[in-house]
């Protein structure tokens, strides 16, 4: 009989430990956007609010990063994704701003035409210049 309940009382602790194991690693996982939704992915988001996926935030990256022809380390930590350590992901929130006014505010959607890194990085960390067309 006392080995049965022992058996049963490290039974409902251990379930409870994973219970709480689990808790915290999902509590982990989230994290509040500018308006104080609770997502499960993405610390420190502050551009791209209206994402609701960590897919559709991974393509989103992956676009920026071919845009310019780097790597996530170009302007992240790889150790800690959230830290605004280095300038260039400063940077890139400022570049990403302006390019969601410039097709928010002048884009003719009509023509389906939009602005995004690649419009002036091709590929390269700095735009290059280009001359006007006659």
């Amino acid at each position: 009989m006392r080995k049965t309940f022992l058996f049963y009382t490290g039974l409902i602790l251990a379930v409870i430990i994973s219970l709480i194991i689990v808790v915290n690693l999902k509590k982990d996982e989230m994290s509040n956007d500018a308006n104080g939704q609770t997502r499960r992915f993405g610390r420190n988001i502050q551009v791209l609010t209206d994402v609701q996926t960590k897919e559709q935030l991974t393509k989103i990256m992956e676009d920026m990063a071919n845009s310019l022809g780097v790597k996530c380390n170009y302007c992240h930590n790889v150790n800690n994704y959230a830290s605004d350590e280095k300038e260039t992901k400063r940077k890139a929130r400022v570049m990403l701003k302006m390019v969601l006014t410039i097709n928010r505010d002048f884009i003719n959607w009509d023509r389906a035409e939009i602005v995004d890194c690649y419009t002036c990085h091709r590929g390269q960390t700095k735009p290059q210049a280009r001359s006007a067309s006659k």
